[in-house]
């Protein structure tokens, strides 16, 4: 049995304190947020403690759950670490790469579990895209394109849309492709707040080019008229498409005819050009469709922390990989700053 805080009542802390408590290894101690009232109403709501402070719950609880503004996470999660709790950080794991380098850092020492809350990797859309990513895995070249789109929620204001929505597609790009980014081109704009005085970038596009050719092309804005979670994985012989939203997946591949060149400008009679064009993606090429059943992601996320914890293994998502999405999520802040919206890496 874990005994578990959580820190941060707001929406998504709320969130986490309903998943801990339903949790049949999970033992809810108790809760803590710096407004009185937000604490006190979680408490009450789960019959556990409502702690004054971090300090207090400390000596009480195995491991807490993070769910505070990100531009606290390096502080509160650096004061659990150092006291020797398992940490579930809510995403993304810092605001900078020099903060993410110490919570993972003191992760280390102290040998506890750092798990960041990437929950899109516990989406079966994701899980079911596993014939391509595998090829990625294995060296394969890719190209991802990611839009990542919502209205505005005046929620997580403390970072911009990089940080608080890319971040997502970020970390599920660098799950898969292992190789070094080298460049990035990236334009964003500030649209709620033009002064810039208090506000970040809500809409942004960014291209990350690869060591070994793969390519990432990334659109986030939470200033949209819909709401979207879409990514496209494209190999030379397949191509997923994934949509996080409705849970589904499509891998497309090209039919052996295809493959073995039958169709080639080269080699195809113009005659049949005609007859074969109208129906040539349907005939050609097969579609294999995963319409997965619901599931609760974060119920999911905080099932991995707990069995990690429990059973001494690494996470699914690691803070070595968060830091990872947090470094290339630099790299795009620096390219919209440059003249040239360009972010070349540096030879070592």
């Amino acid at each position: 049995m874990l005994k578990l805080g959580i820190i941060g009542c707001g929406r998504l802390g709320s969130f986490h304190a309903d998943k801990a408590a339903a949790h049949p290894q999970v033992q809810l101690v108790g809760v803590f947020d710096p407004v009185v009232s937000s604490r006190e109403a979680a408490a009450h709501k789960h019959g556990v403690k409502a702690f004054e402070d971090i300090e207090a719950m400390v000596p009480e609880v195995d491991a807490v759950v993070v769910a505070t503004p990100t531009v606290t996470h390096h502080a509160v999660g650096m004061q659990c670490l150092h006291r020797g709790l398992h940490v579930l950080m809510e995403k993304p794991i810092a605001v900078s790469r020099r903060e993410a380098v110490e919570l993972v850092a003191a992760a280390g020492e102290n040998l506890r579990i750092l798990q960041v809350g990437h929950v899109e990797r516990f989406n079966p859309a994701w899980k079911s895209a596993i014939t391509v990513t595998d090829e990625i895995v294995c060296g394969e070249r890719a190209l991802f394109e990611a839009v990542r789109t919502s209205g505005y929620t005046f929620r997580s204001t403390d970072i911009g849309t990089v940080l608080d929505m890319m971040i997502h597609d970020l970390d599920l790009v660098l799950s898969v492709e292992t190789s070094p980014v080298v460049s990035v081109d990236a334009i964003g704009f500030h649209v709620v707040d033009p002064s810039r005085m208090f506000g970040h970038e809500d809409t942004v596009q960014a291209r990350l080019v690869f060591e070994n050719g793969s390519v990432a092309s990334l659109f986030s804005s939470r200033v949209a008229r819909e709401s979207v979670r879409r990514m496209n994985i494209t190999l030379p012989k397949q191509t997923a498409v994934i949509d996080f939203g409705s849970r589904t997946t499509q891998i497309i591949r090209p039919g052996g005819n295809v493959l073995a060149g039958d169709f080639s400008p080269h080699v195809i009679d113009a005659r049949r050009i005609a007859s074969v064009a109208p129906g040539f993606m349907q005939e050609c090429f097969s579609v294999q469709e995963f319409e997965n059943a619901a599931v609760d992601a974060l119920a999911l996320e905080l099932d991995d922390f707990v069995n990690a914890v429990l059973q001494r293994r690494e996470p699914i998502v690691t803070g070595r990989q968060a830091l990872r999405a947090v470094e290339a999520a630099e790299m795009i802040l620096a390219a919209i700053r440059l003249p040239k919206n360009r972010f070349q890496q540096r030879a070592a």
